[in-house]
């Protein structure tokens, strides 16, 4: 069993488990629970590894991971996770804020596809009525109860929905995308925000770990040329892992984390690593890892490229700032993928990353089939009404009743918000940029630009 290293005490982070379903599609196994830790199996109770790749093999890369989302809150400091990887538990509840002095409900799960789909609109608003892989996981949780916090943190009035995809072909066989959307539900605007997944990555045993990153570079292999960002990823010191119960057999591997997309394109704020000794574990301190600090030195280091002890290692993939205005909807994209890396007993230098970009630049062709379809469905409302261009300088350029419901997309197809037509007559609902607002009662497609 890998040791938890407690430096406070946290009686209040959940450990209940509340839901859980696996991702085990292809290549990986890895358990998702509605409070927003993934990777981490809470089943008995007690966190333990819980990702394997590559099936059918028990062999365990990922002990646990989740989100960070961090922000200043008149002159607060505050960060909510779904996974701290100090004790293993999570500041999420397994609902909306809207629902959370209530009884959690039936509904209030994971959705599987193929089986129990879809989700049910009627309470979760966002929630997709259409798989968009060969399987999908959604869920949703929020930071709402101020129970589930560390003190003196305390909710920031945020909704998660986070969706996993997969599919089975060669091309994907290693890889899984997590989709992201942030709902700021708080009644405030937040800003600046910072986004991070977390990960503790322990291939086999937790003691010999490295860390990695690939920020921009250009690969070619064979004929075929393309550039890799945006990539943390973590492997075996020495690539020799004996038989035991988190190692079955075989050659270690490397397991990555890749932002694929964020909102205006924003790539990696930082890459932070570090070992249990070194976790933060105040809210101060996550912040500052986010924004790329050492938060025990007080150094800007955004970028820790550099790996040269080996040890229980964590990272974090940090994105941002954003602004989230109240209602409104981010949406990220990482790609979780494992990948050969080096030869049985050979040491870290000289080993070469070409298979994991390989996989890296597949997992931005996985994506684009995602993303296709959400953008054939908005073709499709297209193709049903009128589409009417229009430039928003100070007014809405049309008339919407002010109860009347509309869907608002942005250019890549992502839906950011829904919200009645009274509140988009307040330009401040949304940032400069293109969107498309579809008119639901009236199917009808603008295309809007704010500046």
């Amino acid at each position: 069993m890998k040791k938890i290293l407690i430096i406070l005490i946290l009686p209040i982070i959940s450990f209940g488990i509340y839901d859980i379903e696996w991702f085990d599609l292809n290549h990986w196994r890895c358990p998702f629970t509605n409070d927003g830790r993934w990777g981490v199996d809470v089943s008995g109770g007690i966190p333990e590894a819980g990702a394997t790749w590559p099936q059918p093999l028990r062999n365990f890369y990922i002990y646990g991971a989740g989100i960070w989302i961090g922000t200043i809150v008149n002159n607060e400091t505050l960060v909510t996770f779904s996974y701290c990887i100090n004790s293993g538990g999570t500041e999420m509840y397994p609902t909306l804020c809207r629902y959370w002095r209530q009884p959690l409900s039936d509904s209030d799960r994971i959705y599987k596809y193929p089986g129990d789909w879809p989700p049910p609109r009627n309470r979760f608003p966002l929630a997709p009525q259409e798989p968009r892989s060969q399987m999908d996981l959604w869920m949703c949780f929020s930071d709402s109860n101020p129970q589930q916090h560390q003190p003196p943190g305390r909710p920031l009035g945020m909704d998660v929905y986070l969706t996993v995809y997969g599919f089975s072909d060669s091309i994907a066989q290693d890889i899984f995308i997590l989709k992201y959307q942030l709902v700021n539900s708080s009644g405030f605007r937040l800003n600046p925000v910072y986004v991070g997944i977390i990960i503790d990555a322990d291939i086999g045993s937790y003691r010999d770990d490295m860390a990695g990153l690939i920020l921009n570079k250009l690969f070619q292999i064979g004929s075929d040329t393309f550039r890799i960002k945006n990539v943390g990823f973590f492997y075996d010191y020495d690539n020799i892992e004996p038989p035991s119960e988190v190692w079955e057999r075989g050659t270690p591997g490397t397991v990555a984390i890749r932002l694929l997309k964020a909102p205006n394109n924003l790539n990696l704020t930082a890459f932070k690593k570090w070992t249990i000794e070194e976790d933060p574990v105040e809210d101060k301190a996550r912040y500052l890892t986010l924004l790329g600090y050492n938060h025990l030195t007080g150094e800007y280091e955004p970028y820790d490229s550099i790996d040269e002890t080996p040890g229980d290692k964590r990272g974090l993939l940090s994105c941002g700032p954003f602004e989230i205005l109240p209602d409104s909807i981010i949406t990220l994209y990482f790609a979780v993928i494992g990948s050969p890396y080096g030869d049985s007993g050979q040491g870290p230098q000289g080993r070469d990353t070409s298979q994991l970009a390989l996989r890296c630049f597949w997992a931005e062709q996985v994506l684009e089939r995602i993303l296709a379809i959400e953008e054939e469905k908005i073709a499709k409302f297209d193709n049903k009404g009128t589409f009417i261009p229009s430039i928003w300088k100070s007014r809405v350029p049309f008339n919407i009743p002010m109860n009347e419901n509309l869907s608002i997309y942005d250019i890549s197809g992502s839906l950011i918000k829904r919200l009645p037509g009274r509140k988009l007559r307040d330009k401040r609902e949304l940032s400069p940029g293109i969107y498309f607002i579809h008119w639901e009662k009236k199917e009808q497609i603008y295309k809007i630009i704010v500046y």
